[in-house]
C-alpha cells in the first residue's frame, strides 16, 4: 500500500504485526504474515510492534530516511530485533508525486532518487 495523508490528521493503520500512527505523511507498507515493512517516506509515523508495543519507535522522515522492518517475534530478526533498519524498496517518487497531485498537494522533497 502507498498512500498520502492530510497533515493534522491522525491516521492508525493495524497489520498483522504492527500498529502504524500516522501523522501527514507518505507511507508505503508491504506485509507477509509475520512481518511488515514500513517506509515512512516523509512526514512521521509511530511504529508499534504488536507483540510488545513498548518496544515501538517513532520514525521522523524528510526522504525516505528510515524504512523499518516490524516482526511478530524478535527471533525472525537477523539481528533479534522486534524494529530494524530496511532498505528502500517496491515504491518510486514518481508515485507519491502522482498521489499528492490528486488531492492537489505537492511532496516536501525536490528531485530524489527513487
Amino acid at each position: 500500500m502507498l498512500s498520502v495523508f492530510v497533515p493534522g490528521n491522525r491516521v492508525t493503520v493495524a497489520t498483522r504485526t504492527a500498529t502504524i500512527g500516522i501523522r501527514g505523511t507518505g507511507l508505503y507498507l508491504e506485509c507477509v504474515p509475520d512481518c511488515t515493512y514500513a517506509c515512512t517516506c516523509y512526514g512521521m509515523t509511530q511504529l508499534d510492534p504488536v507483540a510488545d508495543p513498548k518496544r515501538g519507535e517513532t520514525v521522523k522522515a524528510t526522504y525516505h530516511d528510515s524504512p523499518r522492518y516490524i516482526y511478530a517475534s524478535a527471533s525472525l530478526s537477523k539481528k533479534g530485533l522486534l524494529i530494524e533498519p530496511a532498505p528502500v524498496v517496491n515504491h518510486t517518487d514518481a508515485e507519491l508525486i502522482l498521489l499528492e497531485g490528486l488531492v492537489g498537494r505537492k511532496v516536501p522533497f525536490e528531485g530524489g532518487k527513487y
